[in-house]
């Protein structure tokens, strides 16, 4: 008798069984197979297409679980470094720990990213992985939460399977797992010294000493490059020889790793369906030049010197703005020119000066019509203020609310009727080179255009001496005229 004969003599519920069985088998043998799936039952509106690397990135996992689960001893730890948008945490922080439970049911997982939000976000798609029909249906009972131990983010299955998430610096003490995954560890919004140094400390004083069998279980680190000094650029630097090095640069590179893979890039690009050369156009000035060598080509790079280049500072002539606002038919009279303060703290302080910027933002581009830098005690501060004010025909006067801007805005209110009103407070981790850095591409992408005038050489000295020149303060406004123009649409490392 033919197979076919005899799949025909099956009843429907037999049929189905056999289909059940034989889906279970492909996604045994296959961490990938499930991968697929698993995405389009997370996903399905989106539009799903794969690339080589997925299946790679699949099967270095997929044999990493099977050694545990056989209690082999490992050879290295894990880094994977790849563009944004390359379904990185779907894969490896949402995918790969259910996967590895159908294989291992008692396997234990600690989940970390920078933010504890972030992390919980890979927590939800967790479980709603788990708890699909889809899923319940090939795996049942065993796979569901157990309800005496089911927080959010520290909970158990009813086979045994542990999954803990939490932020880098969060605290998982006295906690321990076989796999600990460290997924984006380092926040693209605080690059600065001190943020880069708190992950580090995180990893070495704590993360590093988690896992229930160092002999046997794995550190994975998936992140796409932000900086020299990232978890990543910290780890190759001091510990290469304790780690597989997976790097999978947007377009080919001398970065690639293991470079056996540079043969796998169709027509020198890793995924052309997502990172064709017209997207990749639009990053490189969307994000910049160092923005993009890090997100998209994983090069680990800091400024080469100062992060704002003087070819960068776009200066044009009065007439040539007259021009502009001539063919783009735009009336002088309807632009609104604001002015932005960053106050001193006090005017004896050395170095400490008032900073004015006069700006406006016109067709997607912030143009800079004069700055200030003054060193004034209160009363003539609020008068010189005034005066700027009023020569310039502002609409509207804005301040940072730090030193004694609170003051200032207090006093312009109780003895004029002029338009003032606070800045937004920056972000907690926001200092001085974050933000600089996050405006930096649209700077370097021509969009911050200076009218000619003497005072423009304070702001060329301030913005391309940071950090090392001593007066600061027109760092700070370019931030807010570019921040508050752009509304922060302008930082794809979330992407």
């Amino acid at each position: 008798m033919t197979k076919k004969s005899k799949l025909n003599k099956l009843s429907e519920k037999e049929k189905e069984l056999l289909k059940k069985e034989l889906e279970k088998e492909l996604y045994n043998k296959s961490f990938y197979e499930f991968f697929k799936k698993a995405v389009k039952v997370l996903e399905p509106a989106t539009q799903w297409s794969f690339n080589w690397h997925h299946e790679y990135i699949c099967d270095i996992l997929q044999e990493e679980t099977l050694r545990i689960k056989n209690n082999k001893q490992k050879t290295k730890d894990i880094i994977i470094n790849v563009p944004f948008r390359s379904s990185k945490s779907l894969m490896v922080s949402v995918c790969y720990p259910v996967w590895s439970w159908t294989q291992h049911n008692q396997m234990s997982f600690i989940n970390l990213s920078y933010s504890a939000s972030l992390s919980s976000d890979h927590s939800n798609k967790v479980i709603e992985l788990l708890s699909n029909p889809w899923f319940q249906n090939l795996y049942g009972e065993d796979y569901k939460l157990n309800y005496e131990h089911s927080a959010k983010n520290d909970f158990k299955l009813n086979c045994g399977g542990h999954r803990i998430s939490s932020g880098m610096v969060g605290s998982v003490l006295g906690k321990g797992a076989d796999i600990i995954i460290m997924d984006d560890p380092n926040s693209p919004k605080d690059l600065s010294e001190v943020g880069r140094r708190n992950t580090i400390r995180s990893y070495t004083d704590t993360i590093s000493t988690r896992l229930n069998n160092p002999e046997t279980g794995l550190f994975i680190v998936v992140q796409q490059r932000l900086h020299e000094n990232d978890l990543t650029g910290y780890l190759l630097s001091n510990f290469k020889d304790d780690w597989n090095h997976i790097c999978l640069p947007a377009t080919i590179s001398k970065n690639v790793s293991p470079s056996s893979l540079i043969n796998k890039y169709k027509d020198g690009y890793l995924w052309k369906d997502r990172f064709s050369k017209k997207v990749l156009d639009k990053f490189k000035i969307t994000l910049g030049s160092i923005n993009y060598a890090n997100q998209l080509q994983q090069e680990g790079s800091v400024q080469e010197g100062n992060i704002i280049k003087r070819k960068w500072l776009k200066t044009i002539s009065l007439d040539e703005f007259n021009f502009m606002l001539e063919t783009n038919k735009i009336n002088e009279h309807n632009i609104k020119w604001e002015m932005i303060i960053d106050t001193a703290l006090t005017a004896k302080k050395k170095n400490d000066d008032t900073g004015i910027m006069i700006y406006a933002s016109i067709l997607n581009n912030v143009y800079v019509k004069k700055v200030f830098k003054l060193k004034l005690e209160f009363p003539e501060l609020i008068k010189e203020i005034i005066n700027i004010y009023n020569i310039y025909k502002c609409k509207i006067i804005k301040i940072e609310p730090k030193a004694n801007g609170l003051s200032v805005i207090q006093q312009i209110k109780r003895s004029t009727k002029l338009p003032v009103k606070e800045l937004p407070n920056k972000g907690k981790g926001d200092d001085k080179e974050s933000c600089l850095n996050s405006v930096s591409p649209l700077i370097e992408s021509g969009r911050f255009i200076m009218l000619e005038d003497l005072s423009n050489d304070i702001l060329i000295s301030q913005l391309t001496g940071f950090p090392n020149e001593k007066s600061d303060e027109m760092v700070d406004l370019t931030y807010y005229a570019l921040s508050g123009a752009y509304k922060g649409n302008f930082n794809y490392a979330m992407l």
